[in-house]
């Protein structure tokens, strides 16, 4: 690994890079179908990172032997969405994210030390930019780089999920349940559900920044209305004894991944049961009416985004037809780093 040195990604590595893109594309599509297409083409890779590179937001660098491309990554800096946008509270400000298609290692390279050798550069400036949230995202099965990563002091953290086929749930039934859309005149009921489902993701063990605080609440009717009022964007409220005690919410344009088609792919936005009235089919039934739905409408799979430390979402997902396609993981670097040094 002496010879081989990191520097800045010009144009002229272009060509190199998107064969690297297009063949982990190819190779990937085998074990999960739902990717893209295009991807598996070099001019479309080509096409991809070229824009990528014309972006003032992002940094690159390759690893190169010589005239030989042995690897490649690039980060988008992004200082957090809106404050006052309900979703991007959720988002973490002055992060970095590596796309799955803006990294990769050649064959026959030690990805390990590749990979140390381009995030050591990019890390760098992240750092000294104050970007000190790190985010890597991968194809699931792609071992080599997820070591490499794992290496580096990553850990995962969400996965991306598919169901392929929107089927019936098996054990659908639940007692004394009855699922109903919700309307705009149940915007109540989504909040409430909402903040328990935010209170869930701030718990142990997965800590994450879901606020449920009073001052959202505007914020948070003013985005659950117009989900409501608009079309294909269904929620399915479960009740017990006249009392709502889960939801599942879909979007036709949800959050998907660029490199997941969404044709005929609708996204699983939230899904909760109280805790108290979890392990009675409650959630499986929400599931049920949900793919009912997306069957009607000419839907043919559905994907949704799941913490790794999530203890009761993560099983019942994967339970239930869904396989993940795509890891994130993050790593959050000690700001202490920043005055360490003094001067």
């Amino acid at each position: 690994m002496a010879r081989v040195t990191v520097r800045p990604f010009e144009h002229g590595d272009l060509d190199g890079a998107a064969a690297l893109v297009a063949e982990n594309h190819r190779r990937d599509r085998e074990r999960h179908p739902v990717l893209v297409e295009g991807l598996a083409d070099v001019g479309e890779a080509r096409a991809m990172l070229a824009t990528w590179l014309d972006n003032e937001r992002t940094d690159g660098v390759v690893a190169v032997d010589g005239e030989t491309l042995a690897g490649f990554a690039i980060g988008e800096r992004m200082a957090g969405a809106s404050p006052d946008n309900y979703m991007g509270q959720l988002s973490t400000p002055r992060a970095v994210r590596v796309g799955s298609r803006d990294q990769a290692v050649a064959a026959g390279y030690d990805a390990n030390a590749v990979c140390r050798l381009l995030y050591r550069e990019l890390a760098e400036r992240w750092v000294a930019a104050g970007y000190f949230h790190h985010s890597v995202h991968l194809i699931e099965g792609d071992e080599r780089l997820q070591e490499a990563w794992f290496n580096l002091g990553f850990g995962r953290h969400v996965s991306i999920a598919v169901r392929e086929g929107t089927g019936p749930v098996a054990g659908a039934h639940a007692e004394g349940v009855e699922v109903r859309e919700a309307g705009s005149e149940d915007v109540g009921v989504l909040l409430e559900l909402a903040r328990t489902l935010g209170l869930h993701h701030i718990a142990s063990p997965m800590f994450m920044f879901w606020p449920v605080l009073p001052e959202y609440d505007g914020m948070a009717r003013t985005f659950f209305s117009a989900m409501l009022e608009g079309d294909g964007n269904p929620h399915f409220v479960a009740y017990r004894d006249g009392q709502p005690v889960g939801l599942t919410s879909f979007l036709k344009q949800g959050f998907f991944p660029p490199y997941v088609n969404a044709e005929k792919n609708v996204y699983l936005f939230m899904g909760i049961v109280d805790p108290e009235a979890q392990d009675g089919g409650v959630g499986r039934a929400l599931l049920d009416q949900g793919m009912a739905w997306a069957r009607g409408e000419g839907y043919e799979r559905c994907t949704l985004h799941v913490l790794s430390a999530n203890y009761s979402g993560e099983p019942f997902w994967f339970a239930n037809g869904f396989q993940p396609v795509e890891y994130t993981l993050e790593r959050h670097i000690d700001e202490r780093v920043a005055w360490a040094r003094g001067g």
